[in-house]
């Protein structure tokens, strides 16, 4: 069992390891030349990202107060259950915080890739340019 799957996150793992290899694949096809996105569509595909990135960020400072969980009293029992919620939340490589800050990392490549292709976008934009008038002289 990973660490991931003994904190109880292996979905959000997964979820994260998709996007990883999703923009694995954005930054494989703009290095190629096989990608290129028109500018406005990359723009709002990233800021969609940096979008979620600060809703994560509303999300991990509320799984935050999982750190200090109190009110399951003195007995053994209650500090066992706060426990495991702190472990859960602080776990540095499974638990929710790492989980977090992974994803929005992730999201910040995916919307450096999709700036990335625009880029592209626009050189292979600017190059018809010179190549057409070059062709009218």
């Amino acid at each position: 069992m990973t660490s991931a799957e003994s904190a109880g996150f292996a979905g959000a793992a997964e979820g994260i390891k998709a996007v990883a290899a999703q923009t694995q694949w954005v930054n494989q096809q703009v290095g190629a030349g096989m990608l290129s996105l028109e500018p406005e569509a990359a723009e709002k595909a990233a800021k969609h990202c940096e979008d979620e990135i600060r809703e994560l960020q509303q999300l991990f400072r509320e799984a935050q107060a999982i750190n200090r969980v109190t009110g399951l009293g003195d007995y053994p029992d209650g500090q066992q259950l706060a426990k495991r919620f702190e472990d859960k939340a602080t776990d540095p490589t499974a638990g929710a915080l790492t989980l977090v800050r992974q994803m929005q990392d992730e999201l910040q490549k995916m919307a450096d890739a999709y700036r990335a292709a625009a880029k592209d976008y626009r050189a292979i934009d600017e190059q018809h340019a010179q190549d057409i008038q070059r062709g009218m002289k």
